[in-house]
């Protein structure tokens, strides 16, 4: 059984890559769902009488006992109040709701470990609420980093007010020169600039604990609470560690993290699932090690990965979920949160989409060669067979032992075979000594499909001006729904117009980038895989074969 179980993991390692058509993943799809829908969780009434995110907040109270129930319940009665006072839309409210759980559960983080998966009735869970409540501050905070109508920058007059809470005020200067230029610097992008603001915010409140709290609870202009702001710039913090995170051979810091986690007793893993677990972060680790993808493609490769796991798993999810990558970044929860983060908001880093050293290596196939030479074999009235040396150029040469009967007075006639030379391939050479047998009937010939040294005369195929990809696909596709043909066809003009049709690529680099481009189509929709890999390329096999090259 447990063979199987590990099949099954095995099984789930598809070739995944970045949707260089933009479009969303399925966690992106389902938070975007809920961010459309958070409203419901005040709007929406429990069986309780009160809406389902105070529901939810009752059920967990009815588990708990002695402090931790009595300062529970004092949170549900300040959180009704804040629904009940009409200043803001339900949407609205979700969203500051959402941060104030949050800062609650972390303040008593036995709350945070315990209760962040619990349901609120069937909309989600309270993780999805603090996701969708960054989701909506990003949208909120958009404009903080450039200066107001009155050539101001809201984000330092905010500082500037805590700088007033200080015994000693002057001595937050520095503080406040710093941040000014991280905002006026015209090097910094965007994500950099959230990146450093946050270290700012973390450096501030740390330095200064007692009035942690005070200035969380600041309002940046129109925008938001400086908590807010840090719950944004904390997702742009994560995606810079990444690089570093993804470093290292043959187990980055990330996937040694992930390991780490296994013989953690904390987590209390029994050995079946530490041995499922860690085939799947052995998936990991090759999805970082490929050079042909971007830090997006990679990240949202694993995200994939993770939620094909738990369909199977889906016992372990919250496990899996709280292992601490580190104390810096936070848990495999947080990196999917920054994945689901970057890919709704479409804000990675600039370099995240991009190669770097891109190169294409062709490798060499050695190819055997059968020479044949003169052996004299005496018999009586017998002749020799002379065979001139030959070179071919086959891929593989299988050897078959066959018997030999000696017989008189046979003769075989002498063969010439011509020499054949393969410039980009080295020749090895194999000594096969003849022998005189009976005549026999050769064996039938099974002809191999998808011979990936004959890939590119069939993939660089134009019919008709256009790629074979699409029009082998008409012959196959009655099944299809018409968005998924029309789909196609953009995608194949893409492929057409990008490689097929390209001067400055080699022919190498087209098909190596087109395998890319198929893969990172297919990855995130099983019909799609189904559709497109069995589309056939004439002969020579099928797009699933071409995938694999």
């Amino acid at each position: 059984m447990q063979k199987l179980l590990l099949l099954t993991i095995l099984g789930l390692t598809v070739s995944t890559i970045y949707c260089a058509d933009g479009s969303a993943s399925s966690e992106a799809k389902d938070l975007q769902k809920q961010k459309e829908s958070s409203g419901d969780v005040i709007v929406e009434i429990g069986v309780s009488g009160k809406p389902i995110l105070i529901e939810a907040l009752l059920n967990v109270s009815v588990t708990l006992t002695g402090q931790d129930k009595i300062v529970f319940d004092q949170f549900i009665i300040e959180l009704e109040a804040f629904i009940a006072s009409g200043t803001y839309t339900s949407v609205e409210l979700s969203m500051y709701c959402s941060f104030k759980v949050k800062r609650f559960f972390l303040k008593y983080s036995v709350f945070y470990q315990e209760y962040r998966y619990i349901s609120i009735g069937s909309w989600g869970t309270f993780d999805d609420l603090f996701q969708v409540g960054t989701f909506h501050s990003s949208d909120k905070f958009n404009g903080c980093l450039v200066m107001n109508s009155a050539g101001k920058f809201d984000i330092i007059e905010t500082f500037l007010q805590f700088k007033l809470k200080l015994s000693n005020p002057s001595a937050f200067d520095a503080y406040i020169s710093e941040l000014t230029l991280i905002l006026q610097s015209t090097t910094y992008t965007d994500s950099e600039k959230y990146n450093l603001i946050y270290e700012f915010i973390t450096k501030v409140s740390t330095d200064f604990p007692d009035l942690k709290e005070d200035l969380f609870d600041l309002e940046v202009g129109s925008f938001g609470s400086i908590y807010m702001l840090q719950e944004i710039s904390i997702q742009y913090y994560r995606m810079e560690q990444i690089e570093v995170l993804f470093e290292g051979q043959p187990k980055c810091a990330f996937v040694t993290a992930l390991y780490s986690c296994l013989t953690d007793s904390k987590y209390q893993l029994s050995a079946s699932n530490k041995g499922y677990l860690k085939i799947f972060f052995d998936r990991f680790s090759v999805i970082i090690a490929d050079s042909t993808l971007t830090y997006a493609e990679k990240i949202k490769a694993i995200a994939y990965q993770y939620r094909q796991f738990v369909k199977t798993y889906g016992y372990l999810e919250q496990t899996f979920l709280s292992f601490e990558i580190s104390a810096q970044f936070g848990t495999f929860g947080d990196f999917i949160a920054m994945f689901a983060f970057g890919e709704s908001q479409q804000c990675w880093p600039e370099d995240f989409l991009v190669l770097f050293k891109t190169t294409v290596e062709v490798s060499t196939t050695e190819v055997p060669t059968t020479e044949f030479y003169t052996t004299d074999f005496s018999t009586t009235e017998g002749s020799t067979t002379d065979f001139s040396t030959t070179e071919v150029s086959t891929t593989e040469v299988s050897t078959t032992e066959v018997s030999t009967t000696e017989v008189s007075t046979t003769e075989v006639s002498t063969t010439d075979f011509s020499t054949t030379e393969s410039a980009t391939t080295e020749l090895s050479t194999t000594e096969v000594f003849t022998t005189e047998v009976y005549t026999t009937e050769a064996p039938t010939t099974v002809v191999v499909t998808g011979d990936c040294s004959t890939v590119t005369s069939v993939v660089l195929q134009v019919v008709n001006g256009q790629t074979i990809l699409y029009t082998a696909a008409m012959d196959s596709w009655s099944t299809w729904a018409a968005i998924e043909k029309a789909n196609w066809k953009t995608f194949c003009t893409k492929i057409y117009n990008n490689y097929i049709i390209s001067t400055t690529m080699t022919d190498a680099e087209k098909v190596t980038a087109i395998i890319s481009e198929i893969n990172a189509y297919v990855a995130f929709y099983y019909y799609r895989e189904e559709h497109v890999f069995s589309i056939k390329l004439g002969v020579w096999g099928s797009v699933g074969q071409l995938c694999s090259c």
